[in-house]
């Protein structure tokens, strides 16, 4: 799959929690401290910059056009909530716990919050392996409770 795409499913339940747009490059950081602690030096961030941006267009439920920056900005304590894109194509429509982000641009890369580059392979080798630990825990869990009752 497209790594433009991919990189929104696989830090679902991330929150973007600051964009700074320079011509048509835009900075995203995403908070996902569940994913990204499994990463060395220390953080809780990952940095995606979107290149040859074409589109940025914020929708709120009721499918009325905000700025996304400003979306950012209206005191809210962390970001919107990455839930998950259905796209396979440019644009891509990434939903959030309310509204969704319409996005087209050309090229994405990936940092560490630190500013250390990191491949997609790379998050998504931790994402997978906190997803795995966490249904192996969900399952010892619910054996010990099957056990105690």
């Amino acid at each position: 799959m497209d790594e433009r795409i991919e990189i929104w499913n696989l830090l679902h339940d991330g929150s973007i929690t600051a964009i700074e747009q320079n011509g048509d490059t835009l900075t995203m950081f995403i908070s996902i401290p569940y994913v990204r602690r499994r990463m060395k030096p220390i953080g809780d961030s990952f940095v995606l910059t979107l290149s040859g941006l074409n589109r940025m267009d914020f929708c709120d439920p009721w499918g009325e056009i905000h700025s996304f920056a400003e979306e950012l900005g209206v005191g809210v304590v962390t970001g919107p909530t990455i839930i998950s894109t259905h796209s396979d194509s440019m644009p891509i429509t990434i939903e959030f716990e309310y509204g969704r982000l319409i996005l087209d641009f050309q090229s994405i890369s990936f940092a560490l919050d630190t500013g250390s580059p990191v491949s997609l392979m790379e998050i998504e080798k931790v994402a997978a392996e906190y997803w795995q630990e966490l249904v192996s825990r969900a399952e010892r869990n619910r054996g010990k409770k099957d056990r105690d009752d």
